[in-house]
């Protein structure tokens, strides 16, 4: 069975021969238990603001749709992009006051 990873690298690959529950699984393992499931469409909210979503829908044979899952890819490169960004940004908290220039 592919790791998250692998399946994530063939959506980048090759996004028009991948199982639509290949895509699910990714989907799910990044943003969690899809919104809507008991339909022929799942949809995933994404964690930031606004009322962004990823809506999958399983094509012919089995396959996702390209579209739907170059959406995904998009949507976990943002996500971490975003995680990223957080990391990077995050500085610890220097003292300048004088009672901190005094303890020195």
């Amino acid at each position: 069975m592919p790791s998250i990873d692998e399946i994530l690298e063939e959506m980048r690959a090759n996004p028009k021969a991948l199982r639509f529950a290949d895509a699910c699984k990714v989907a799910t393992h990044i943003f969690g238990p899809p919104r809507q499931n008991g339909t022929s469409h799942k949809v995933w909210k994404m964690p930031w603001p606004g009322d962004p979503r990823v809506n999958m829908q399983a094509g012919e044979g089995g396959n996702a749709k390209a579209s739907q899952v170059r959406q995904v890819v998009l949507a976990v490169e943002q996500l971490l992009g975003q995680r990223a960004q957080k990391t990077v940004a995050v500085k610890p908290v220097v003292e300048t006051s004088s009672k901190a220039r005094r303890r020195r």
